[in-house]
Parts: C-alpha cells; structure tokens; sequence
C-alpha cells in the first residue's frame, strides 16, 4: 500500500458520514444491547473462567482488562466508527476508503477476508450452539442427571450421531434466519433487547442456588487466588487473544453494526458498557459453572468439555439439578443466538447491497450458504471423523483458519489502515474524539 495522501480541504465534504438508507438504531441503549449480546458468546462463558484458573486468577483477570481497553476497546471503535462512515458491505466500504486516500484498490479486500471469517466461524459455531439447544430440551426431560459417570458418553452419542446433530444445526439456523430475515430493528434490536436481560437474570438467579447447593469459596479461591508463578508470557498472550476475540472482533460483524449508528453516538463511551456487560456476564455465568463443577469434586476442562461434558456430571440428582440445568442452557442457547445474529447480519447485508436482495432473501440465501457449510463441521464428529489434513479435521480446520488467521489478519490490517490515515479524514470520518480511541491501541499491534 502507498503511503495515504494528504486529503485537501477542498474534498473533505466527500469524507462526510452519509445517512443510512436502513435507518437506525432507535437509541444508544438499544444498540448496546445488540453489541454486548454479539460478544456474550458460548466460547466466551467457559473460557475466561478456566483460562483465570489456569493463569493466576486475578492477575490474568487484571492482565485481560487491561488487553481489553488498550487492545480490543480501540479496534472495537475502530470497526463502528469506519461502518458508520461506510454505510456500505465491507468491500465497497474499504474500496471508497482507499478511492479516497489515493491508495490501492486491492484494500477492498479486507472486507470480503472479514464476510469469509463470519461464514466459517458461524458455519461450526451453529453446529456448536445447536448442541446447546439440545442440551436445553435434555435438562429439561431431566435426562441430564442422576448418572454422572455416562455425561461423556451422552454427548459422544449426540456429536456421533449425523442426524440428530444436523436436525439441532439446522433448527438454529433457521431461528437465526428468522432475527436477521426480519430486520437490525425488528429482528435483532428486539431479540437482544429481551434476551441479554433474561440470560442475566438466568445467571444470577442460577447463581443464588448455586451458593446453595454449590461450592462458592472454592469457586472464588480458584478464579480470583492470585499467583503471579502461573501467569507467565503464555498468560499474557492468552490474555491478548481472549481479549481480542470476546468482542467479536475481525469478523466484520461490528462494521455492520456501526453501519446503522447515527451520528451523534459517542463511540467510546458505547465500547465501554460493552465490554463491561461481556465481562461481568462471562465472569458471572463462569462462577455458575465452577460452582457445582467444584462441589461435585470434577476437574474443570477447556471449552466445549467444561460446558456439555464437566458441568453435567457437577449437576444434582432430581429435581434440583433440572431446574439448574435448563435455565442455564437456556441462557447459553440465547447468547449463542445473538451472536450467530450478529455473524449473520454482514453476509445477508452483503447480498442485499451487492445483489440487491431484500432482506428476507438475503438472509435465506446467507443461512443457507453457513448451514451448507456447516455441515463439513458437523461430519467431522462422525462420517468425516477419520479425514484429515496436516492431522487436522474440517471442524479444526475451520477454527484454526478462522480464529488464527483471518481474524488477526483482518485487525492487523485494519489497524494499519487506521493508523495511517492523515488526521483531516481521520476525523472527519470519526470525529476527533473519537479519532483518540481509534488510534489508542493501533501501534500497539
């Protein structure tokens, strides 16, 4: 890329923030609903709390937060701030951006790197939350306890079992249609407005039993002990990444969010409760979790196992543990679909600008494409379990390139992009205020 040139002050009126032809979000509150309800993801609820125990509690608790303001709090504002200006898909978006500053066409690029992370991502993350959906029916039906030594086994017989892991991939596919089908505002902006709200009250009612029948000091010794010995260089990285990828950030997701902010919204202070609400609801749903894990003397594990294999051997027998249980995938199985929303909005919003589709057809059309997809990862726990590449399968494959790769790149990317706009556009773009946070964390990558 050349070098950004100077813009002069007789374009600056071409940099201007255009109204959306969408519309808007109807407030600030609204639309900080949706965004904290795009990053309050499954992968979010049960790793943050094992990483904090693997990494010397507080102090990989203190080293995140701090990731999370001078890392993550930037680019997130750097992504609303350049989808407000854009009003646009990625592509045409970054493509005007470049057009602009005299640079390189070949920038257009970064948003369809960003729209093909969202497809891979959401692809296995259906896959994943579909799990939830089901696990949400078991506890319910009460098939979830009273036999803890065969909780493994339970969830190797649904991922094992194409078909009734497909029925579950597809059911949540369709109700993620159904929010995005429906529009930012009909759809999104009243599905958070209900669920971010009833997963905290889910959580926090849980977590009232749980100092009842669970174990909350050795819950808090083991997330809050500090021990500087274990934190090391890997905590610092893990803190960076976990950071990173708890505000959804490189998928394009938020680009698309910011494309339908008005003006006048203070970016800054907006990024702030976001990453106040992500944090509190994943520190809260993690206490849940190590609560009964703890008291059932079970081992606390990674990921997917802590959530669909640990937690329901820590479940009480009866009725007890029904009423834990379900509540608690409900929850999951709601944040889960808000974040699939918000995966889902840049690819329908692609299609609508590019083929000018409405926007039911343009969301049938980009769900269909992520289930199609979707289904490699689904395959990978049965019929495809033994292909592999580089001893990878489709599934791992998909995580890595997604995650590891595009991701990072994209911010990267992005962030150079930032860094190097000449102050005149950059705060015409977004304001000089909010040209300070934009450009905080960006030399730091």
């Amino acid at each position: 890329m050349r070098p950004w040139q100077v813009i002069q002050n007789a374009k600056l009126s071409q940099v201007n923030i255009r109204e959306s032809s969408y519309g808007y979000w109807s407030s600030a509150r609204a639309f900080v609903w949706v965004a904290a309800g795009a990053c309050m993801g499954i992968g979010n609820i049960a790793r943050l709390p094992y990483l904090m125990g693997q990494y010397g509690g507080w102090v990989f608790l203190a080293a995140y937060i701090v990731a999370l303001l001078i890392v993550g709090l930037p680019i997130l504002v750097s992504e609303w701030a350049l989808g407000r200006w854009m009003r646009d898909e990625g592509s045409a978006g970054f493509g005007r951006l470049a057009q602009l500053a005299g640079s390189s066409a070949r920038w257009r690029w970064l948003g369809g790197i960003a729209l093909l992370g969202a497809a891979m991502v959401l692809s296995y993350y259906s896959v994943v939350a579909g799990w939830s959906l089901a696990y949400t029916f078991r506890a319910a039906a009460g098939s979830l306890v009273g036999d803890a030594a065969a909780a493994t086994q339970r969830f190797l017989d649904l991922a094992q079992d194409a078909e009734r892991s497909l029925a579950w991939h597809t059911l949540f596919m369709v109700s993620t249609c159904v929010i995005v089908a429906q529009g930012f505002r009909e759809g999104m902006e009243r599905a958070a407005r209900y669920f971010v709200p009833t997963a905290f009250g889910v959580m926090l009612l849980v977590g009232a039993v749980a100092f009842r029948y669970g174990d909350p000091q050795a819950a808090s010794d083991y997330l809050f002990a500090g021990d500087f010995s274990r934190f090391g260089w890997r905590g610092a990285v893990e803190a960076l990444q976990q950071a990173f990828f708890t505000l959804a950030l490189g998928f394009g997701a938020m680009l698309t969010l910011g494309s339908y902010l008005p003006v006048n919204q203070t970016l800054g202070k907006l990024g702030l409760v976001v990453v106040l609400l992500d944090t509190l609801f994943s520190l809260l749903s993690g206490f849940v979790l190590l609560c009964f894990v703890m008291e059932a003397g079970v081992a606390p594990a990674p990921g997917l196992q802590m959530l669909f294999q640990t937690f329901p051997q820590a479940l009480p027998a009866g009725w007890i543990g029904i009423a834990i249980g379900t509540p608690f995938y409900l929850a999951l199985f709601i944040v889960t679909l808000l974040s699939a929303a918000a995966l889902l909005e840049p690819l329908a919003h692609f299609l609508m600008q590019r083929l000018r589709l409405t926007r039911v057809f343009a969301a049938v059309a980009a769900a269909m494409l992520v289930w199609y997809l979707g289904l490699g990862s689904l395959l990978s726990f049965n019929v495809l379990a033994d292909m592999r590449l580089l001893g990878q399968n489709f599934f791992e494959w998909m995580q890595l390139l997604s995650t590891t790769l595009i991701a990072p790149v994209f911010a990267i990317l992005m962030c150079f992009v930032v860094a190097n706009l000449p102050r005149e556009l950059a705060d015409a773009i977004a304001g000089p205020q909010e040209t300070l946070w934009m450009r905080a964390g960006t030399f730091l990558l």
